[in-house]
């Protein structure tokens, strides 16, 4: 079993202005299923997460780190900087993929007028940080599809070179289970978990990382 886990997790929130963001609706439970089983595992985790209650963060004691982030620019800024130690890596973090062009420096007052705003598209995180991937390092990621979930997934495992990839629906967001199927790459079909407890989601990702970690 590998030793350093990186673990990404959360929301991040593009900021208008000092007050309003653009977001996802992720609630962090998923993140904090997977930290609690790295924890029983005996990893040491470096854990970066977006904007979170605090109940919804893992309780790491002395096997790990929380590294707080707001936007998916600071996100990348510190997984990036713990990447090359880690030997897994888990993308669990819902990444907002549009930021404001301009940030306002004033809270924008409200108007009847109807607003147009400019949009960027943000760093896709997995994709940078793992085309940079070492062969001895796993790297799992996420997909929460609407249609077309299996094809769409399947695309995002081999555009980001990941090892594997969970796939689940909004079903999940802010919910303790969920939906969940698994394919690893060069496997020909999805492992399909149903529904199940995010606790239950982990265990089963971290079986997936040891099976992988064979091959490796």
């Amino acid at each position: 079993m590998r030793e350093r886990l990186l673990i990404l997790s959360g929301p991040t929130h593009e900021y208008l202005d000092p007050v309003r963001f653009i977001g996802n609706a992720s609630s962090g439970l998923m993140g904090k299923a997977l930290a609690e089983e790295a924890f029983a595992r005996g990893f040491q985790i470096d854990f970066v997460s977006g904007p979170v209650a605090n109940a919804n963060l893992p309780n790491l004691e002395t096997s790990g780190t929380i590294h707080p982030v707001v936007s998916a620019e600071a996100m990348l800024a510190k997984a990036d900087e713990l990447f090359p130690s880690a030997d897994v890596i888990l993308f669990a973090a819902a990444v907002a993929d549009y930021a404001p062009a301009e940030k306002k420096p004033e809270k924008m007052a409200k108007s009847e007028a109807d607003l147009t705003l400019r949009l960027k598209a943000t760093p896709d995180i997995a994709k940078t940080l793992c085309a940079a991937k070492r062969s001895d390092q796993i790297a799992i990621g996420f997909a929460l599809q609407t249609a077309e979930g299996e094809a769409n997934a399947r695309r995002k495992l081999s555009a980001k070179k990941l090892d594997g990839i969970v796939l689940n629906t909004p079903a999940s967001l802010g919910a303790d289970d969920g939906d969940f199927s698994f394919l690893s790459a060069g496997a020909n079909g999805f492992d399909h978990w149903g529904r199940i407890e995010k606790k239950e989601c982990a265990r089963r990702i971290f079986q997936a990382v040891e099976s992988l970690s064979r091959g490796k």
